[in-house]
């Protein structure tokens, strides 16, 4: 067993949000792919994939952010 930060513990504690920013950015990047199906021209479609991969970006973070923490846990 180690002892944890006081900035780990926050993150142990702050995890329900993450999890839950995270399910809130992938449907907003499903919704996305909808968009796309329906673009107008390749100006718009670049625009929304740049958008898809501004999301995706930040939710392999925050699923990184979540690992980490879920390990934190396994050794305290």
């Amino acid at each position: 067993m180690t002892t944890l930060t006081d900035e780990q513990i926050i993150d142990i504690e702050k995890k329900p949000e993450y999890v839950e920013e995270k399910a809130e950015l992938l449907k907003e990047y499903k919704s996305y792919e909808q968009n796309l199906e329906y673009a107008d021209d390749e100006f718009e479609e670049d625009i929304i994939l740049q958008k898809r991969e501004k999301l995706a970006t930040r939710i392999k973070g925050l699923g990184a952010k979540i690992r980490d923490i879920e390990s934190l846990e396994g050794q305290a």
